[in-house]
């Protein structure tokens, strides 16, 4: 079946039982007649970011197809489903995985920090791209996004080991000048 056959029925089938099932297919190795990436981490920030932005069931199954296999609408409606939805779902679970990582690579402000308002100094991607672009000393915030997601998640999580210890080391100055 295709995901256009899928998509004209799939409004009569109950969508508890189709949602259940569409989670559970197993990445494919090909998607139509398009090899599957192994893993996402040779994305690009740019790339990732477009995964990040999907807000829709159409952008569920058209944009992971376009951004990592290359697929156009035409070429993605014509696909067997059970494949495609495998492909979704995998790449839906890999960006959730991306996401916990940056997030891990954040330090969370102190009680003084959040009284000055840094709890509230979130910028979105565009932050995340703009943290890189400054760090780097890179003035086109598109060349950030051409860089692998990698390099920008190591780069924050050493920035935030950094930060815990220059904390850690600030609080042994104070006490030891107490």
């Amino acid at each position: 079946m295709t995901i256009r056959e899928f998509l004209t029925i799939e409004s009569v089938a109950d969508a508890g039982a189709v949602q259940a099932w569409l989670e559970k297919l197993p990445k494919p190795a090909t998607v139509g007649r398009v090899k599957t990436p192994a893993t996402l981490n040779d994305l690009s920030m740019g790339e990732l970011m477009q995964l990040q932005g999907i807000r829709t069931g159409k952008d569920f199954i058209i944009i992971p197809c376009r951004v990592l296999l290359g697929m156009d609408e035409r070429m993605v409606m014509n696909t067997d489903a059970s494949e495609l939805f495998g492909f979704a779902y995998w790449v839906a679970r890999e960006v959730e995985r991306i996401n916990k990582l940056f997030a891990s690579a954040s330090v969370p402000p102190t009680p003084e920090e959040k009284k000055a308002g840094y709890d509230r100094l979130n910028f979105g991607l565009f932050g995340l791209v703009d943290y890189y672009a400054l760090r780097m000393g890179i003035t086109d915030h598109e060349a950030v996004e051409r860089v692998p997601w990698v390099r920008v998640y190591k780069c924050m999580d050493m920035d935030a080991r950094r930060m815990v210890v220059e904390r850690r080391l600030r609080k042994i100055l104070m006490d030891t000048n107490k």
